[in-house]
């Protein structure tokens, strides 16, 4: 039965592996081809729920001949403008004016002849213009719905605009939380739609919106925005875990300016697998080792792109079992495998339980030499008396001095304020006991 166990579970594993090296999950960009949209035609992007829009090019101008330019016309402008080379293949970048249009939105309508009012003008006037633009649905985060953002090889994207009374989630006590699976790390860019790109020798002021918490290291890195890039990477974190806080700018408390970006996150690297009972794994960043409890035999993993690439083979075929000395040697070799971090913990456990059972001996054997203290105290008092009363010698008769008669003399003596006390001695006589008194 556990040999049965042991091979259906490396079978799984195997299975599972396998699934890896031959998975090619590239990033689904989702992105439509780029078309052409006439004078008179509307730009009408649309995502599915969960996703938003995502321009990825716009061009407004007279690019090509097509559907909306044809060859006659093209000909007889030529012969009216005298060969105008702005005629034809003349264009203006329009991407940052759709961004703020569509990019953040799961739908958007926008009319070409509209784009005329934004002053405009690629090419000779009067020339009939035309749009060719392109987007991609990309998955967004739903913070109406969670705070906490999983993150795989396909990216996942928090929209986050002026408008700080929308916001559910990025503030201290509510933090964005993004997690990958461990084992990988976590790549973050931001996407900024409210500004164009900086002149030639212009350096623009970072505008803080936010900061990058990495908690594994104890670092934080500012998010800037404004600064003319459109996508760029900000940062590439150590572990799977990472918190994101947002600030709200001196602009947001004026009102003074809207502004949207879109922060995104992508996990890279490989996650973690666990082996098998009947074999042993060691990882050391992007490489893995895997080998058998019953031989030496070991596979050797790389991750590449996200993916573990390698083979790995089965430790019962065609392999004899190992000699008691080379067990004991595949045994050192796999406590040697243990990380620095978990021989310190192990050494800090050990030392403060050798600690704890010192004190404890301590304070017991305080307590005993205490007790033997006071007890030897004791003793001593009693021997220091300067009067002992012997009682073997004394002759209880209760018929002549009782019990009673004893305190009553006691009591009198000591009323007396006399500079001398009361003994009852024993005089020879063994009928009875007279008492003396003796000065101090």
């Amino acid at each position: 039965m556990v040999y049965g166990r042991i091979y259906v579970n490396r079978v799984i594993w195997l299975i599972v592996i396998n699934l890896q090296l031959n998975s090619s999950k590239a990033e689904e960009s989702k992105s439509k081809d780029v078309n052409e949209y006439c004078q008179w035609e509307t730009f009408q992007p649309r995502c599915p729920k969960s996703e938003a829009i995502l321009m990825t090019s716009a061009t407004y101008g007279r690019m090509r001949i097509g559907k909306c330019i044809t060859s006659e016309e093209i000909d007889a402008q030529r012969s009216l403008t005298k060969d105008d080379p702005r005629i034809l293949d003349c264009s203006a970048d329009v991407l940052l004016l759709f961004d703020k249009k569509c990019s953040g939105k799961s739908e958007c309508d926008v009319r070409v002849f509209e784009i005329k009012s934004a002053n405009i003008k690629p090419c000779v006037p009067g020339l009939e213009v035309y749009l060719e633009a392109s987007f991609s649905c990309i998955r967004v985060a739903d913070e109406r719905r969670s705070c906490s953002v999983s993150v795989s090889s396909d990216p996942i994207h928090v929209i986050i605009t002026s408008d700080d009374a929308q916001r559910l989630c990025g503030s201290k006590e509510k933090p964005w939380t993004v997690e990958a699976p461990l084992g990988q790390r976590i790549n973050v860019s931001l996407l900024d739609f409210g500004s164009s790109s900086p002149l030639q020798g212009e350096r623009r002021a970072c505008q803080v919106m936010g900061k990058i918490m990495d908690k594994s290291i104890q670092t934080v890195t500012s998010i800037c925005r404004n600064e003319g890039i459109r996508e760029k990477e900000i940062y590439s974190s150590k572990k799977n875990y990472l918190e994101i806080i947002l600030i709200e700018s001196e602009e947001e408390r004026r009102g003074s300016n809207d502004w949207k970006v879109i922060l995104k996150f992508k996990s890279v690297g490989c996650s973690d697998i666990l082996p098998p009972e009947d074999m042993w794994l060691k990882r050391t960043e992007d490489l893995i080792a895997v080998g058998c409890y019953s031989n030496r035999q070991v596979w050797r993993l790389n991750c590449i792109q996200g993916r573990w690439n390698g083979v790995i083979g089965n430790c019962t075929n065609g392999h004899k079992e190992t000699s008691k000395s080379e067990s004991n040697e595949l045994l050192q070799e796999r406590q040697s495998s243990l990380s620095d971090s978990e021989q310190v913990l192990a050494i800090v456990s050990i030392c403060a339980f050798t600690v704890a059972i010192c004190i404890a001996i301590v304070c017991i054997g305080a307590v005993c030499l205490r007790r033997f203290y006071l007890e030897s105290k004791k003793q001593q008092d009693y021997k220091s008396l300067n009067c002992f009363v012997d009682p073997t010698k004394i002759n209880f008769d209760t018929q002549r001095f009782s019990v009673e008669k004893q305190g009553k003399e006691l009591l009198r003596s000591q009323e007396e304020n006399a500079p001398t006390y009361s003994v009852w001695v024993d005089d020879g006589d063994s009928n009875f006991i007279s008492r003396q008194n003796t000065s101090t």
